[in-house]
């Protein structure tokens, strides 16, 4: 949505700007969206159907998580996926935005959960609760926005449908940052507002970390070709301008150091087992 303000070569979008202008009280009882925006004349009918954003580990943008400014105020995005909560108000974009560049490089879908913030690392994926009616929905961000007095985060179109926030354009919502190593065990209990452990660690092999991705990707490629009892979950992160390959998460230390042990028979690695 605000991907010329990261890249500098484009002017900020003076529709945009102007609304930024409101005042406080405007901005928290306006049914309003962006001006000159809205939904599509025929949105699909099945879009309480579109799933949750599956959370998952990925590389952060480095142009995107750089310190930024937007309308004469300095932005700091974190660099790091965890624990986050904030409470502020949701707003939506949609047809204006639709099929535009959004602050990763990636074409903005107004039909997929996806949502723009002003500094969580990008892209990240956070649960979204709506204060009012309790419906909840995870998204991936991957846009920067809004830069609007009290909101805190601009959904997608299907976003705020099933938080229930067309028509009212804004609400009151609570953002949760969601940790990829805890997701598949947690995701259903997180949308049912169970609480989640936060002291649980997961266990991984690191199986090397390379400043040339394509070392990283080589790695991936020569283990993926041998047979292990077990299948393995290999990853390709990137952390501190180092592409790491990681193998699991595996629920125990003891686990973990199993695995390595029957992978090592096979295949040698510079390996040794890391934990969060």
């Amino acid at each position: 949505m605000i991907s010329f303000l990261l890249v500098g070569c484009q002017s900020i979008d003076p529709l945009l700007k102007k609304e930024s202008k409101k005042n406080k009280s405007e901005v928290k009882n306006s049914g309003a969206y962006y001006l000159d925006d809205g939904p599509e004349d025929n949105p699909p009918k099945n879009l309480d159907r579109i799933p949750d954003a599956q959370p998952k580990y990925e590389a952060l943008s480095k142009s995107a998580n750089r310190p930024y400014v937007a309308f004469d105020k300095k932005y700091i995005p974190m660099k790091k996926i965890i624990p986050f909560e904030e409470e502020g108000y949701a707003s939506w974009y949609g047809k204006r935005y639709h099929g535009r560049k959004t602050s990763i490089g990636e074409t903005y879908d107004m039909y997929q959960m996806t949502g723009a913030h002003k500094t969580l690392p990008l892209p990240c994926y956070i649960k979204v609760t709506n204060l009012e009616n309790k419906r909840s929905v995870i998204i991936r961000v991957n846009d920067r926005g809004p830069f609007i007095d009290e909101r805190i985060v601009d959904l997608s179109y299907a976003a705020a449908q099933r938080l229930r926030i067309i028509e009212k354009g804004s609400e009151l919502v609570k953002i949760e940052m969601v940790n990829p190593s805890l997701a598949k065990k947690t995701v259903k209990d997180i949308l049912k507002g169970k609480p989640v452990d936060s002291n649980i660690k997961y266990f991984y092999i690191q199986a090397g970390a390379f400043s040339n991705e394509d070392n990283a990707s080589y790695l991936i490629n020569r283990i993926s070709k041998i047979k292990f009892r077990n299948s393995l979950n290999i990853k390709k992160l990137s952390k501190n301008s180092l592409y790491l390959v990681t193998i699991g998460p595996y629920d125990t230390e003891k686990i973990a150091e199993k695995a390595l042990k029957d992978i090592a028979q096979k295949i040698q690695l510079n390996s040794f087992i890391i934990s969060e």
